[in-house]
């Protein structure tokens, strides 16, 4: 797949632009992201109207989570070519990722039409329909509370000591994913990083531990896991929303769960309810009342040459995610 998809860039780009998008495809692979986007900025200002090489760009944007940049990016692609099916996915994964979930849905729908047989649109239109379907039964349910009834004053009751409130039960949303050699797992927590989050590897278990503060710290764990892993060919990334574990198997078999004793299926797997049983709870960051923003034309709003990712991502939603 990948060198197809090289000998096509080479026909539509110039090779001194190819070269550089070749370049930033390798440390696109190797996670080397600044990297690979100063490539795709040089390979972009050789050949500004070639379409794959936004599309590539807005990969290292959606990595970085530079979601803004990457919707400019994939917009600038549709326009240069309409039937790139690529830019509508990615176009998609960023507007989801900034909680424009009908956007989203519009994006992964129209790159279906254009390539039925990429699966991945059809699990993506289903976790919008599922965050759509929450966002209207929210307000369906804010609608319909009655305003409180006005109370008549009543004499103060002497005090009583009020014990304090029990710490909410923590909760992280996961997924998993796998290939035939790594199942990732994607934690959904804002503001985790290795200052204050550790994550532990064994061959049967793993662990996440957030501290917060010294008297706040949350945690999930896997133990014990589906099969075994290699500890030391295990890692972490962290991200500004979610945390991506990265498991190497220590048999190449498929996992039907992540734990031993559950039965929590991969991502692609799930239904359209199961995912909304693990959608994400985090309050929305739009603004409440306010105009839907505009994203298919917000690239008009961003430097004109904000150079991009990469096209190694051929395989890596959600092989590699």
């Amino acid at each position: 797949a990948r060198s197809s998809f090289h000998s096509q860039e080479t026909m539509t780009t110039p090779p001194e632009a190819a070269k550089l998008a070749s370049e930033a495809n390798a440390c696109f692979v190797d996670e080397d992201y600044e990297t690979a986007l100063d490539l795709y900025n040089q390979a972009i200002q050789i050949a500004p109207q070639a379409a794959d090489l936004y599309v590539s760009r807005a990969a290292v944007h959606l990595k970085n989570d530079d979601f803004t940049s990457a919707i400019a990016d994939t917009n600038k692609a549709v326009t240069l070519d309409p039937n790139n099916s690529k830019a509508y996915l990615r176009k998609g994964v960023a507007c989801f990722n900034m909680e424009e979930y009908a956007t989203a849905k519009a994006a992964f729908e129209k790159g279906k039409e254009l390539d039925p047989n990429n699966a991945q649109f059809k699990t993506w239109i289903r976790k919008c329909n599922a965050e759509l379907e929450d966002e209207m039964v929210g307000e369906d349910t804010a609608a319909a509370a009655p305003p409180p009834a006005a109370a008549a004053p009543a004499p103060a009751p002497a005090p009583v000591p009020v014990p304090p409130p029990k710490k909410p039960v923590s909760r992280f949303r996961h997924d998993f994913i796998q290939n035939q050699t790594h199942v990732t797992v994607t934690v959904y927590i804002k503001g985790a990083n290795k200052e204050n989050c550790v994550v532990t590897f064994d061959e049967q278990a793993m662990s996440l531990e957030w501290t917060l503060s010294s008297a706040d710290s949350w945690q999930i764990a896997f133990d014990p896991l589906f099969d075994a892993i290699v500890p030391e060919e295990s890692g972490v990334t962290f991200f500004n929303t979610k945390v991506e574990i990265k498991l190497k198997k220590k048999n190449q078999q498929k996992w039907d769960a992540l734990e031993a004793d559950a039965s929590t299926k991969a991502l692609d797997e799930l239904t359209e309810e199961e995912i909304k049983q693990r959608r994400d709870y985090y309050p929305s960051s739009k603004a409440q009342g306010g105009a839907a923003k505009n994203w298919d034309k917000i690239v008009g709003e961003l430097p004109e040459e904000k150079p991009e990712g990469e096209e190694a991502l051929n395989s890596f939603f959600p092989a590699d995610l």
